[in-house]
């Protein structure tokens, strides 16, 4: 992860709280900030300052977290758009699944793998895509094809019995 976000941290005024040795400082919400910044997930940010994903969530809620939770969402504003996955990955995951960790008091104990129904769901999108771009060619005509005979044209015409 790196440590230097790519745009700068909004200022912000941080939530009024109760002094509490275990609880949310006024330093701890900078750094939940600066760390969503830099990197935008809500669990690994709570988690890096001691704090859960559910206590982040009640201290947004609290009264006087305006400011707090436009900070929070300045982080998702200008995220980047989610990396396209390739035609070869979409095969893999649609056949193999995805595997992901299990993991229990914050170690890994094995993996689980599902299968993964929206790369199959993708794909089969892909092939209705084409199937309609070419649907489209024969009708207007704009195929790179040549010309054959028509059925009717290829076989002899039907005389009857002899």
């Amino acid at each position: 992860m790196a440590d230097s976000p790519s745009r700068p941290i909004p200022a912000f005024t941080p939530v009024p709280v109760r002094a509490r040795k275990d609880g949310w400082t006024v330093e701890l919400q900078r750094e939940f900030i600066r760390l969503l910044h830099v990197r935008p997930n809500i669990g690994e940010a709570a988690r890096a300052v001691g704090m859960s994903r559910r206590s982040a969530y009640r201290l947004r809620e609290r009264p006087g977290a305006e400011s707090f939770a436009a900070a929070w969402d300045s982080a998702f504003a200008l995220r980047p758009p989610p990396a396209t996955t390739n035609f070869s990955q979409l095969w893999h995951r649609a056949l193999f699944g995805k595997t992901r960790p299990i993991v229990r008091r914050g170690e890994q104990v094995g993996t689980i793998t599902q299968p993964d129904d929206a790369a199959l769901l993708r794909l089969l999108d892909r092939f209705e895509r084409k199937d309609r771009a070419a649907a489209g060619q024969r009708r207007s005509g704009a195929t790179d094809e040549v010309p054959t005979k028509s059925p009717s044209e290829k076989r002899p015409p039907n005389r009857g019995p002899l």
